[in-house]
């Protein structure tokens, strides 16, 4: 693992790459965190990592500015991709996890050149999922008020914006957008957040190379079912990078 640090419109971005072992190597996965997540994921996104460097692919992990808008963070993927093609490889693929899945999505549609997408529990309706995630929050941003969190992630701060933002996004024109681009997604049935049925919404209007794998008994965090949707990113990636058909 290497330390580094991205320039982005909004300051700097620290990330960490993982170098496949062959140098040579043009394909780079970069990792977009959750919502109030980070590129450690816990421990778990450095193990991704490490798994999916050991098949070839160098991968970038980094920190979204914290609690910002789906703008700025589609712009901080950006940043982030624009770094790994000058200096990495050109053949770019997005892990994008709940909203940073959102945010992957709407840059893939922008930048028409992404080489496969993988949407790890990811939303396209957001008020949707932060009304189940923010309860009575949701509705004080909505009304125009900040709000501060305190829980097990951590202090907060939201201001209104994030909900107005979020607004000026049709995720599912996205997904229409982004033509034939393979896109992996990963859902669990008992996810809390975001409902199973947004998955197969954006499933069914994907009309690319498209697999949606439901993560029995799966939650929003795949707490007690990680191994398996690691293992669906191992084998699509290297049926992708191959050009293998199911």
């Amino acid at each position: 693992m290497q330390d580094i640090s991205i320039q982005s419109h909004s300051g700097t971005l620290a990330g960490v790459l993982h170098p496949a072992p062959d140098p040579e190597s043009d394909a780079v996965l970069v990792i977009c965190h959750g919502f109030r997540g980070s590129k450690d994921g816990g421990g778990r996104a450095i193990m991704l990592a490490d798994a999916v460097a050991a098949i070839g692919v160098t991968v970038v992990r980094f920190d979204f500015t914290p609690h910002e808008t789906l703008t700025q963070q589609i712009a901080e993927i950006s940043s982030v991709v624009e770094f790994c093609r000058e200096c990495i490889g050109t053949r770019i693929f997005l892990l994008g996890r709940s909203m940073g899945g959102s945010a992957a999505l709407a840059f893939a549609a922008q930048d028409g050149a992404v080489a496969g997408l993988c949407l790890w529990a990811t939303p396209w309706n957001l008020d949707e999922t932060f009304q189940l995630s923010l309860g009575e929050y949701y509705h004080k941003l909505a009304q125009g008020e900040g709000v501060v969190l305190e829980d097990e992630y951590g202090r907060a701060s939201l201001t209104p914006k994030l909900i107005e933002d979020m607004r000026h996004y049709d995720l599912l024109s996205c997904v229409r957008e982004i033509g034939n681009t393979p896109v992996l997604i990963l859902h669990g049935d008992k996810d809390e957040i975001v409902p199973l049925r947004q998955a197969k919404d954006i499933y069914q209007l994907a009309t690319g190379p498209k697999r949606l794998t439901v993560i029995e008994g799966g939650d929003h965090q795949f707490t007690y079912h990680y191994e398996q949707p690691q293992r669906e990113l191992l084998n699509w990636l290297k049926q992708t990078m191959s050009g293998t058909k199911e």
